[in-house]
């Protein structure tokens, strides 16, 4: 069992982008005590109004290499229910920040860490990148949030993965809608620039006022997400960055 201590190495950049680093390791493998240290960094963050995009990372080797099978092997029932429920705290206080997420995945994702990737809005990889949730061939299921992958991939590939615990590599993973974006070789910095462009583009208030709506849709029925989503529009002229960026886009038409 390795005993690295996990750090979140946090980058403020500028126009309001935070990006995290997860490093435990080469593998960089998703322990109790790494999960315990991002969703604390985690949370820290989510009270930070100044931040418009989260960018976040893993090592070069691997995104997140998944738990330890040293640990699994030996673990008794109640450090397995321990374990879960930290991983599973990590992906829900990731998937809840106010404002929008970027996963810049290489290497290996697998397992836990593959959930962690998926919960983030946005998914880029690099060429090199490796999708799996091989829990099956360890003699364990794959659970928390492995349960979002029908809505992401559909019934037929979910059984495929989940089953068959086979990798998949970045491109079929885009394919798939399992990630969003796949960059050429070489080129996952460029691109994942490319992206932090392109969401920076979005008015701050606008951006976590969608995020919200986004995440409640996933739980509501038709008419009730169609009803907050009215009050949600109106609710974003509380400031006046609907002004400031339609005045923005006005000008810029007049320019061209």
């Amino acid at each position: 069992m390795q005993t690295q201590t996990p750090q979140c190495h946090i980058d403020r950049r500028a126009d309001g982008v935070v990006a995290i680093t997860f490093d435990n390791g080469r593998l960089n493998l998703l322990t109790s005590e790494a999960a315990a240290v991002y969703t604390q960094t985690l949370r820290a963050l989510a009270r930070d109004e100044s931040i418009h995009l989260l960018i976040v990372q893993g090592g070069a080797a691997a995104f997140l290499g998944g738990a330890d099978i040293k640990f699994l092997k030996d673990a008794g029932k109640a450090d397995i229910d321990s374990y879960i429920r930290g991983v599973h705290a990590l992906c829900e206080q990731l998937r809840d920040l106010p404002f929008p997420t970027m996963s810049v995945i290489s290497g290996y994702c697998l397992g836990a860490g593959m959930e962690v990737a998926a919960v983030c809005d946005i998914k880029v990889a690099g060429a090199d990148a490796k999708f799996g949730m091989p829990e099956v061939k360890l003699g364990v299921p794959s659970v928390i949030h492995g349960a979002m992958l029908p809505g992401m991939i559909g019934w037929t590939r979910t059984r495929d993965l989940l089953l068959s615990g086979r990798m998949i590599p970045a491109r079929q993973a885009c394919d798939w809608g399992l990630i969003t974006d796949v960059a050429a070789e070489g080129e996952l910095a460029l691109r994942a620039a490319a992206w932090q462009k392109e969401l920076l583009e979005g008015g701050p208030q606008a951006m976590r006022i969608q995020k919200k709506l986004i995440r409640d849709w996933e739980r509501m029925p038709l008419a009730e997400a169609i009803s907050i989503g009215i009050d949600a529009l109106v609710s974003a002229y509380d400031t006046d960055e609907p002004k400031r960026y339609m005045e923005a886009f006005l000008l810029h038409r007049k320019r061209a």
